[in-house]
């Protein structure tokens, strides 16, 4: 049997849903617990209030205290984090698998429990400010995010997670409080456990912990967005120039989502990518060129990105655009194909050793399609890849006619762009 390949579920009568895989061979365990509600599911009067929450989880409970509950956690050897994003957010810990019960007992009472302490609202308001700032001093991931919001312009998925300076301060605890009371709720809620833990007495730990809680709305229902094609370009006095392009993905429970997958990573993944050679190696256009491919729950959306000088950025620009247009009227080679499965499945089968790793991933799977796949069978669906497959998702996309580009630094639109897109 293959190492780790027994998946366990069970859905709590609080609604929650739990998944859990044992893995032979390691001492520590993973738990976490993933919230159906990120960015989309904010308003306008109060963007940035998920991230905002988030971040408000670990400052005490109904039961602990912020430092008592760091101490509890610290007395376990717990390490724990939280992250939110457009979609979803996640609450997690690290620990060694003999305290996987009490890492669930804490974990749920931040998840269940918060205390939203009125003291701390203003000091984690002024933090979550510092950091908007800050990414708006890093030209390359202020790019990728501008995409993000061009792309998706129009729909929710276009929203902000640090939203913008003026909704967070207007944001009050009983914003909080309502988002986190509507939110986060065992209906919409997924538990995942992966690595060494005894099964039975966590189920019947859960089951007590989740015991009561009030079911809210559930996971908002998202609308397909439109498809977006647009040029931006903002001005910055700099020596460099930041360039991104965004075209039509496919959604994560797509027939072809590792297709398009092993397309990209053709395309930008790797340093024999048609990008990285042709654009650095070749011509030392710039310093770093990617491309990567987000899949969401209804949409999927290819992000690249490159870093170069403001003498060259218009022949960057022309080489990326020759290169798009390239992947979309030739797909990729049977070479390229099978290099690309190669580089797929070894980021797999690592990221697959780490008990973290399966926890979000079984977590991720089961929120998308609810079930959950073996190594063995996310091996097969990229090995059954065929060169049509590929050559039909990327013909399905329409990707120089659905393009978004957005430029940070100090050239025009018409000195980067000029006669390369329909769009300038």
């Amino acid at each position: 049997m293959e190492q780790g390949s027994v998946f366990l579920e069970h859905q709590l009568e609080s609604g929650a849903q739990v998944v859990g895989q044992p893995m032979r061979g390691v001492e520590s365990a993973a738990i976490g617990i993933l919230v159906g509600a990120g960015a989309r599911d904010e308003q306008a009067a109060h963007f940035g209030v998920g991230h905002f929450v988030e971040q408000m989880l670990f400052r005490g409970t109904e039961h602990l205290d912020a430092r008592q509950l760091s101490d509890r956690l610290d007395d376990f050897g717990i390490s724990y984090d939280s992250s939110s994003g457009v979609e979803m957010t996640l609450i997690s810990a690290m620990l060694l698998g003999e305290h996987a019960l009490q890492a669930a007992e804490l974990l749920l009472d931040v998840a269940r429990y918060p205390a939203f302490p009125a003291d701390d609202v203003d000091s984690v308001r002024a933090l979550l400010v510092q950091e908007r700032r800050q990414r708006e001093d890093r030209p390359a991931q202020r790019v990728m995010e501008l995409l993000r919001q061009r792309f998706y312009s129009g729909s929710p998925l276009a929203h902000d997670v640090l939203g913008t300076e003026e909704s967070i301060e207007s944001i009050a605890r009983e914003d909080l409080v309502d988002y986190w009371r509507d939110r986060y709720t065992p209906n919409n809620i997924i538990i995942s456990v992966a690595g060494r833990f005894d099964w039975d007495p966590l189920v019947e730990q859960l089951e007590h912990l989740t015991l009561g809680w009030a079911t809210g709305s559930g996971r908002m229902k998202m609308q397909l967005p439109a498809l977006q094609s647009s040029v931006e370009v903002l001005h910055r006095q700099a020596a460099q120039e930041n360039l991104g392009f965004a075209f039509p993905g496919v959604p994560v429970t797509h027939d072809d989502y590792y297709a398009l997958a092993l397309a990209i990573q053709a395309l930008g993944g790797s340093s024999n990518s048609r990008l990285f050679q042709e654009v650095r190696e070749k011509r030392g256009l710039a310093y770093a060129v990617q491309a990567r491919f987000d899949g969401l729950e209804k949409s999927g959306m290819v992000r690249v990105y490159a870093g170069t000088t403001a003498e060259r950025a218009h022949e960057s620009v022309e080489i990326i655009v020759n290169e798009l247009t390239g992947l979309s009227e030739r797909g990729i080679t049977d070479d390229e194909l099978q290099l690309s499965k190669t580089r797929l499945k070894s980021q797999l089968i690592m990221r697959s050793e780490s008990s973290s790793a399966r926890m979000l991933s079984n977590m991720r799977n089961w929120w998308f399609e609810g079930r959950l796949r073996t190594l063995q069978e996310v091996k097969e669906r990229i090995d059954s890849v065929t060169l049509e497959q590929v050559a039909d998702v990327i013909g399905s996309l329409g990707i120089m006619s659905n393009l978004t580009a957005v430029a940070l630094g100090p050239r025009t639109e018409e000195e980067l762009f000029g006669g390369l897109l329909a769009h300038s």
